[in-house]
């Protein structure tokens, strides 16, 4: 370190919250290079050459984003760094921009960003380069040899696979891209996330068919066949195999967007007890461009507007998505773990929260990034 000094960072006066550890309470926090050097109560400033003072916030595990589309240059995804550490997440998964066919020049773009950045590789070959070409209706391109090839080349980067099950994504049915998807999980032994809204089958019938693990992504959407049967009507029941799914191990994650996640479903899912294992953006270039305020502290802020308590969201947001990724040292907090956090905080006011499709409901509070902590650099949120 420069100067002699230990630690290269120091967080001092947060409310520290490790879920994995159990530790809650006022502590600063020391980093040195890019690990979590020390977690005390009173860590002296003159240790350290950078100090950041952040009373009256939460400090507590970086958060993970399992779904965004970050492949820059390809489609609609955004840049890493914007939809990443510019949000509060220290960590994200892109959801299947790139392919077997595309994923070399992917990974370039992966690895030279600051937020550490994983793939959901697409069944299909050539990914989502273009959103208004069906990509997983042309069987041919659903190549599962060679998107078992490139996971097993590229584990650093690949969790698992991807595909769009809607009906602009595969056509009128969604089992051949389903089938395709899941061969290609059980060659690779990783799991898969479908998109749901709008597809041919009932969502219940796809649910079926996932194992453990796999992941929903658009679990909330407001469109045809959700949670809420065929339309997302106030005082739907939520469709049994949603809970039967939940009970197998799937993963319910939001993964608003711009397109998808209704307050309708929202409110059923709160009231009828199917809260989402995972919160996530869905963000894309249009979608970050459009409101600087749509990350993962938003969508926790919804689910809060409906009483949800943040503790009860804060694992959806550290924890529980690090198991999903089978990267369980990413949820946590601790001495000599990586050197990623993000600092929170609460903002007392009046606020206007929107859903997808223009309703609108008030809340007297929101959950905001102040800051990502990301290897052991303090990176302000704009």
């Amino acid at each position: 370190m420069e100067n002699g000094a230990p630690y290269g960072l120091l967080l001092k006066g947060g409310e520290v919250i490790d879920l994995a550890s159990g530790v809650h309470g006022r502590y600063d926090v020391a980093f040195a290079g890019d690990r979590v050097a020390a977690i005390e109560p009173n860590i002296d400033a003159s240790l350290a050459e950078q100090v950041r003072d952040v009373a009256g916030s939460m400090v507590v595990p970086g958060l993970i984003d399992i779904h965004v589309h970050a492949c820059e240059g390809i489609g609609l995804s955004a840049h890493p760094d914007v939809v990443g550490v510019g949000r509060g997440a220290t960590t994200v998964v892109d959801g299947g921009s790139a392919g077997a066919a595309t994923f070399g020049l992917v990974r370039r773009v992966l690895m030279e960003s600051v937020t550490r950045t994983l793939e959901w590789l697409c069944i299909s070959t050539v990914g989502q380069i273009d959103t208004s070409v069906p990509e997983c209706l042309f069987i041919p391109w659903m190549n599962v040899e060679k998107a078992v090839a490139t996971a097993q080349a590229n584990p650093d980067l690949i969790v698992g696979f991807k595909a769009r099950l809607s009906r602009d994504a595969v056509g009128s049915t969604a089992m051949p891209a389903l089938k395709l998807l899941l061969e290609a999980g059980e060659a690779a032994g990783l799991p898969v996330l479908v998109h749901v809204g709008e597809t041919g089958e009932p969502l219940g019938q796809i649910l079926d068919m996932l194992r453990p693990g796999d992941v929903v992504s658009h679990y909330l959407t407001g469109k045809r066949h959700g949670i809420l049967g065929v339309a997302p009507l106030e005082g739907n029941k939520i469709i049994p195999e949603a809970f039967a799914a939940r009970e197998r191990g799937v993963i319910l994650d939001v993964s608003r967007g711009r397109l998808n996640a209704c307050f309708p479903a929202m409110q059923a899912a709160v009231e009828q007890g199917l809260l989402p294992d995972t919160l996530s953006t869905d963000l894309t270039k249009p979608g970050a461009a459009s409101d600087p305020y749509l990350g993962l502290p938003m969508i926790a802020t919804h689910f809060m507007s409906f009483g949800v308590p943040f503790e009860n969201l804060l694992p959806r947001m550290t924890t529980i998505p690090a198991r999903v990724l089978r990267r369980e040292e990413l949820g946590c907090l601790e001495v000599g773990g990586i050197g990623d956090a993000t600092v929170l905080k609460f903002e007392e006011g009046e606020f206007t929260l929107s859903d997808v499709d223009g309703r609108t409901r008030v809340t007297d509070r929101r959950l905001v990034a102040v800051a990502a902590v990301r290897a052991g650099a303090y990176l302000p949120v704009a």
